[in-house]
C-alpha cells in the first residue's frame, strides 16, 4: 500500500494506483489521514475519468521520459544503472513534479526537492542525475536559464572512506566467507580485484584460459576495464572446486548484502568494494608494480591506483600474505612478466 503513496509539491500526500482498470484515488493533508481515506475510497473507471487539462507545453515528467530513452535507455551501460534511472523518475519525479511545466521549473524548486530526501546516499545520487537532465535542457535550448548553476550538492555527514582490510581483518573474513555460499565470490573479488558486475559476469567455461592461465574481465567502466588478468594454477583449481556453477548465480543486490552480513559477523565496518581495495593493498604488498596493478584493476589512470586504491593502513608482511592464501596470488619475482595484461 505505501508505495503508492506520495507527497507531492504542495505538500500534501496523495495514493494514486490502478488495478483491473479501476483508478483508486485520494489527497490528504498528511500521511495518516490519507491512511485513514484509503479504506473508504470507491474506484472510478479509467475510461470515465476526464483527462487533465493542459496547456500543451513539455512538462518535468515528460523531459525526463525524453531523456532517459534518448540519452539511457540505448546507452552501454549497466542494467542496474538504468534501473537506477528508472526508479528515480517513478519514485521521486513523478510525485514531486506533477503537472510542473518545465520552463517554469526554478532552482529553487529543485533544492526543496532535493533537501526533502532523507537517505544520504540517495539524495546524491539523485541530486546527479537531476543535475545532468537539466543541464541538458538548457544546452539543447529546452529551458532559457540554467538553473542548475545555484543548484547546491547536499552536504554528506558521515562520507565513507574506503580502505584495505588489514590482516587480522582478511583472516576473520576468510574464515567467515568460507562458512558462507559467498566464498567463491569473495575470493574471486580479492584475487582478481574485479568490481562488482563484473564479477557477476565471470563464466567460468567461457572466461578462463587454463593453457594461458588468464581469466578475461568484460568490464566496461573504463577505457582498460576490458582485460585480462593473470592468475595462478592454484586459483584456477580453487575456481573450479567452490564454484557450485559456471557463473555466480546472484544479482547485485544479493552479492552486496550478503558480503556485507560477512563483514558484520566480524565487526568490521567495511563493503563489498573494499575488496576490490584490498586486492589492490595485497597486489602492492607482494611485489607487483604500479602499472601492474593499474592494468589488472583496470583503472583509466594510475593516480586512481596510487592515491585512492592504495590507502595503506598497515605494512603486511608479503610472507604473511603467502601464509593465508598460499598460491592464489601470483608470485611477482625477477622474471616476472610486468606486461603481462594485454588483450
Amino acid at each position: 500500500m505505501r508505495k503508492y503513496c506520495y507527497k507531492r509539491t504542495d505538500e500534501r500526500w496523495e495514493y494514486s494506483r490502478l488495478q483491473n482498470g479501476l483508478l483508486y484515488y485520494a489527497i490528504a493533508t498528511t500521511y495518516r489521514q490519507l491512511m485513514e481515506k484509503i479504506p473508504t475510497i470507491v474506484p472510478r473507471k479509467k475510461n470515465e475519468i476526464k483527462k487533465l487539462k493542459t496547456t500543451g507545453k513539455l512538462t518535468v515528467i515528460a523531459y525526463f521520459e525524453y531523456y532517459f530513452d534518448s540519452y539511457v535507455q540505448n546507452k552501454d551501460i549497466t542494467k542496474s544503472t538504468k534501473a537506477e534511472w528508472r526508479t528515480m523518475i517513478e519514485r521521486y519525479i513523478k510525485p514531486n513534479f506533477f503537472r510542473v511545466e518545465l520552463e517554469k521549473c526554478t532552482t529553487e524548486m529543485l533544492q526543496k526537492f532535493i533537501n526533502n530526501i532523507k537517505k544520504e546516499t540517495t539524495r546524491g545520487k539523485i541530486y546527479q542525475k537531476v543535475k545532468r537532465v537539466f543541464l541538458k535542457a538548457f544546452v539543447t535550448g529546452k529551458i532559457k536559464r540554467d538553473i542548475t548553476a545555484g543548484f547546491e550538492k547536499p552536504k554528506q555527514k558521515h562520507k565513507q572512506v574506503r580502505s584495505p582490510m588489514t590482516l587480522e581483518e582478511q583472516k576473520l573474513f576468510l574464515a567467515a566467507a568460507k562458512k558462507s555460499k559467498m566464498y567463491a565470490f569473495c575470493m574471486f573479488s580479492l584475487i582478481v580485484g574485479s568490481r562488482r558486475e563484473e564479477t557477476l559476469k565471470f563464466s567460468l567455461s567461457k572466461d578462463l584460459d587454463e593453457i594461458k592461465q588468464r581469466i578475461h574481465i568484460k568490464g566496461t567502466k573504463t577505457q582498460n576495464a576490458d582485460r585480462y588478468v593473470k592468475v595462478t594454477k592454484a586459483f584456477i583449481e580453487f575456481l573450479k572446486a567452490n564454484m557450485a556453477e559456471d557463473t555466480f548465480k546472484m544479482n547485485e543486490t544479493t552479492a552486496t548484502k550478503n558480503t556485507k552480513k560477512i563483514f558484520t559477523a566480524i565487526n568490521a565496518d567495511k563493503t563489498l568494494h573494499e575488496l576490490r581495495h584490498t586486492c589492490s593493498a595485497n597486489l602492492y604488498f607482494l611485489g607487483a608494480t604500479d602499472k601492474y596493478r593499474q592494468l589488472q584493476l583496470g583503472h583509466a589512470s594510475i593516480v586512481i591506483t596510487n592515491d585512492i586504491y592504495t590507502n595503506i593502513k598497515e605494512n603486511i608482511p608479503k610472507a604473511a600474505l603467502r601464509e593465508l592464501y598460499e598460491d592464489l596470488y601470483p608470485n611477482f619475482d625477477d622474471n616476472f612478466d610486468d606486461n603481462f595484461n594485454t588483450k
